[in-house]
């Protein structure tokens, strides 16, 4: 199959990396508006042609599948016109600015016969993966509630919230905050299924260019609750994903190794929670030695996730077989985002 990539930023090396790894799989062409970048980039992981017009790469390459992993405003229009070419797409988060959008490309991409999918490399990371094997062979039990919790410091020089550079994810309605939106619904989502119910709350804690730097919200899902949110200000950083059912509590920091499992116990009750606490200090010490050992070792690091979502897909495409996220699910997550967004949140 032959790739091509649009956007060469700091995302784009982790697409590359993972398609560099696959068999069947030739990486074609690459753009970026600078050419400085692109030509970086193409020498970097061997690709044999870069360009500064995406539409000239689409004559020039014909790819089979694209990647759109340009800031989520200009994701659209490359997409649409990847998808006029011929190609399936792959488009990172937030797949387009607004749910109109996304089912306009939806609508086209199912005319066409071609694959769209948007990036949820959480959903796919190894600890997610085994809380929802818990749940599918019933360790966890039936899911009564799932927490989601970002906390991200976006204050530092050249974040988010740097008034010399302005992020291209302001121009979202919820602002930089909007960027990791489809991260909290996409998880959400996997426990609880689609959203019946949404309520949420954006507040702005410290004066910046961020219109809101805290989101807290509540949803109402077909198998369960959920409650989601994404904090500027709590520290340190982490990535929260808890997973409550009949049977037992998962709970995984999504930015280590962390898994944590704590069940009911066969024996004394008030000596579950002293069997639970021992078990779980053993994996917290695991997980920190993982997390050490991981910055020091080449591969996908925090992206594994990524990785399995990306080689996945390619399998899927190639045995012309379900993907590994189907557009059905991605218009449900996105329509969960939309629900959360702050001007659905007005009373």
């Amino acid at each position: 199959m032959r790739v091509a990539l649009i956007g060469a930023g700091q995302i784009a090396r982790q697409h590359l990396s993972c398609l560099k790894s696959l068999t069947d799989v030739q990486v074609a062409g690459v753009c970026d508006l600078s050419p400085a970048v692109a030509e970086s980039i193409a020498e970097r992981y061997a690709v044999p042609a870069w360009f500064t017009d995406h539409a000239a790469m689409l004559r020039e390459v014909k790819p089979d599948v694209v990647h759109v992993t340009t800031p989520p405003t200009s994701h659209f229009r490359l997409a649409m016109d990847a998808l006029q070419s011929g190609a399936h797409v792959l488009v990172e988060k937030p797949a387009t600015a607004t749910l109109a959008e996304l089912e306009e490309l939806a609508r086209y991409a199912g005319e066409r016969q071609l694959a769209l999918t948007e990036d949820y490399n959480y959903v796919f990371n190894h600890a997610t993966c085994e809380i929802a094997r818990w749940v599918e062979s019933g360790t966890v039990g039936a899911v009564v509630h799932v927490e989601v919790l970002m906390a991200l410091n976006l204050f530092g020089p050249g974040g988010f919230a740097d008034p010399n550079a302005r992020h291209p994810a302001l121009a979202l309605a919820g602002g930089a905050l909007a960027d990791f939106l489809p991260h909290l619904a996409s998880l959400a989502h996997r426990f609880i299924g689609g959203y019946r119910r949404a309520h949420s709350i954006w507040t702005k804690r410290r004066p910046s260019i961020l219109p809101y730097d805290e989101m807290h919200a509540v949803v109402e899902g077909e198998r369960g609750t959920a409650t989601l949110g994404f904090s500027s200000t709590a520290q340190p950083d982490a990535f929260w994903l808890r997973v409550f059912g009949e049977r037992g509590q998962a709970s995984t920091n999504l930015f280590e190794t962390r898994l944590t499992f704590e069940r009911l116990r066969d024996g004394p009750k008030p000596l579950q929670p002293l069997r639970n606490g021992l078990e779980e200090g053993r994996a917290v010490r695991r997980a920190a030695i993982a997390t050490l050992m991981r910055k020091f070792k080449p591969g996908p690091g925090t992206y594994d996730g990524m990785w399995h979502l990306i080689s996945g897909t390619y399998a899927a495409l190639a045995r012309k077989t379900a993907l590994p996220v189907p557009i059905e699910d991605v218009l449900a997550v996105n329509r969960m985002v939309e629900a959360l967004k702050p001007q659905a949140a007005a009373p």
